[in-house]
C-alpha cells in the first residue's frame, strides 16, 4: 500500500516520473497542479479526490511558490531573462516607472493577485504577456500581508505611518480592546481569504473596510462574553474564576464531579463544541447554554476524557472500579484481548467526536449499546492499512 496524503495546495510535476508517481496511494485533494507539456501523460496517473486547476507551463519557468515584490533595483539587477511562476501575490513597488516595465527582461505568470500603481496598470503587460490578471490598483496606502493566524491590535495599528491595505492568509482576529477610532484612521482597506474572529462591537466598523468576504468565514463573538481559546476543565476551585461571567469557546468545556449547584455559577456558555458535566448539574448546564450547537454530556459518577491516541486492554478495562463515560475527542483503539462482557459491564456511555478503533470486529455490536453521540468514526484495524500518510501539504514536488 502506497502513501496516502491529505491536502495538497500546489501539486509540481515539473520533475515527475511515472516512477515517481508510483508511491502514492492517493491525494485526497488539490489546489493546483503544474506540468511541463511532455509530461501531461502523468496527469491521468494521479489517483486525486478534486483537483482545482492545472497549470502548463512553458519551457524555462521556475516556480516562485511566496509573493513577489518587484521594484526598481530589482528590475535594473537583471542581467539575462527572468521567467518566474510566481504561486502568490505580485507587488508592483511605486518607484517602477512604465519604461523600465517595457524594457524588462522579466516574464511572468501569477496565481494570485498583482497590485500596482494605477499608472503602470495598463503597462503589465510587457510583464504578463498571456494569462489572466487579477490586478488591484494602489496608490499612497501601504501594503502589508500576514499569513497564519494574525491579531489586529492597537500597537500594530500605531506601527503604520500610512493608511494601511492589509490581506490576511490565514485567520484573523480583532483585539477585544482594539480602539475602533485608530482601526478606522489606519485601515484603508482588509481583505482575508480564510477565518475572520471579532467581537459584536466590532461589526460596523470592520465591514466598512472590506470589499468582498467569498472567501472568508466571519465568527462573531456576542457582546459581554469571555472568550476561551484552549479546552477548559473546571473543578470546585477553578470555576469561582469564572463567576457570573459569560464564556464563549469552541472547546470542550469539562466541569468536574465535585462542583455542586451551589458552585455553579456561571452566567452562560456559548460553545459550538461539547460541556461535559456531572448529572446533577445537567439541567443548569443546559439553562445557561443559549447555543443548540453546543452539545451537553453528562455523567453519573466517572468519566473519561480522550484527546489524543490511546489504547485500552481487556485488563485496563476491568481496572475500572466503577462504570465509566467514555467521550473519545481523539483516537481510542480498543485491543484485541477486549471482550464483549467487560467491555458492557465497565463502560457506561461512549460519545465519539474522533474515532474508535476495534482490533476485533466483533466487538462492533457491543460498542452500539454503549453509543449515546456518534460524529466521528469506528472503524476495524485492518482497515487502517499499512502505508504512511501525510496530513496537509503547502507544496508538493514529484
Amino acid at each position: 500500500m502506497g502513501q496516502r496524503i491529505g491536502n495538497v495546495g500546489l501539486l509540481n510535476l515539473m520533475n515527475a516520473t511515472e516512477e515517481s508517481l508510483q508511491d502514492i496511494e492517493r491525494i485526497n485533494n488539490i489546489g493546483m497542479v503544474l506540468y511541463p507539456k511532455e509530461k501531461a501523460h502523468l496527469l491521468p496517473k494521479l489517483n486525486a479526490g478534486n483537483i482545482g486547476y492545472c497549470v502548463e507551463l512553458p519551457e524555462g519557468y521556475q516556480v516562485v511558490n511566496s509573493d513577489v515584490h518587484v521594484d526598481q533595483a530589482y528590475l535594473r539587477s537583471l542581467r539575462e531573462g527572468l521567467r518566474l511562476f510566481v504561486n502568490g501575490n505580485l507587488i508592483i513597488e511605486h518607484d517602477v516607472q512604465a519604461e523600465e516595465l517595457k524594457e524588462s527582461l522579466l516574464e511572468l505568470k501569477v496565481n494570485g493577485k498583482i497590485y500596482s500603481p494605477g499608472r503602470l496598470t495598463g503597462s503589465l503587460f510587457h510583464l504578463i504577456s498571456h494569462g489572466a490578471m487579477d490586478v488591484e490598483s494602489y496608490e499612497g496606502e501601504e501594503l502589508r500581508f500576514e499569513n497564519g493566524e494574525f491579531e489586529l491590535t492597537n500597537a500594530y495599528l500605531h506601527s503604520a505611518e500610512t493608511a494601511i491595505r492589509l490581506t490576511v492568509n490565514g485567520k484573523l482576529k480583532l483585539h477585544a480592546d482594539l480602539d475602533l477610532d485608530l482601526f478606522q484612521q489606519k485601515i484603508h482597506q482588509i481583505e482575508v481569504n480564510g477565518v475572520i474572529i471579532l467581537y459584536a462591537l466590532q461589526e460596523t466598523a470592520f465591514y466598512k473596510k472590506t470589499g468582498s468576504l467569498t472567501s472568508a468565514k466571519v465568527e462573531v463573538i456576542p457582546e459581554g462574553y469571555l472568550q476561551l481559546t484552549k479546552p477548559m476543565r473546571l473543578n470546585s476551585r477553578s470555576i469561582k474564576r469564572f463567576h457570573g461571567k459569560k464564556l464563549y469557546t469552541k472547546k470542550p468545556v469539562i466541569i468536574e464531579a465535585d462542583v455542586t449547584r451551589e458552585a455553579f455559577s456561571i452566567a452562560a456558555i456559548h460553545s459550538t463544541s461539547i460541556v461535559v458535566c456531572p448529572e446533577e448539574i445537567e439541567d443548569l448546564v443546559y439553562e445557561t447554554c443559549p447555543s443548540l450547537d453546543t452539545e451537553v454530556l453528562s455523567y453519573e459518577d466517572r468519566f473519561l476524557f480522550i484527546e489524543g491516541e490511546e489504547r485500552w486492554t481487556n485488563e485496563q478495562l476491568e481496572a475500572l472500579q466503577h462504570p465509566t463515560a467514555f467521550i473519545v475527542e481523539g483516537m481510542l483503539t480498543l485491543g484485541s484481548d477486549v471482550s464483549s462482557e467487560v467491555l458492557l459491564s465497565k463502560v457506561k456511555t461512549l460519545d465519539i467526536f474522533g474515532a474508535v478503533v476495534v482490533e476485533n470486529a466483533a466487538l462492533k455490536g457491543s460498542l452500539q449499546q454503549l453509543m449515546r453521540v456518534n460524529t466521528g468514526v469506528i472503524e476495524d484495524d485492518h482497515k487502517k492499512g499499512i502505508g504512511s500518510s501525510l496530513g496537509n501539504l503547502g507544496e508538493l514536488m514529484l
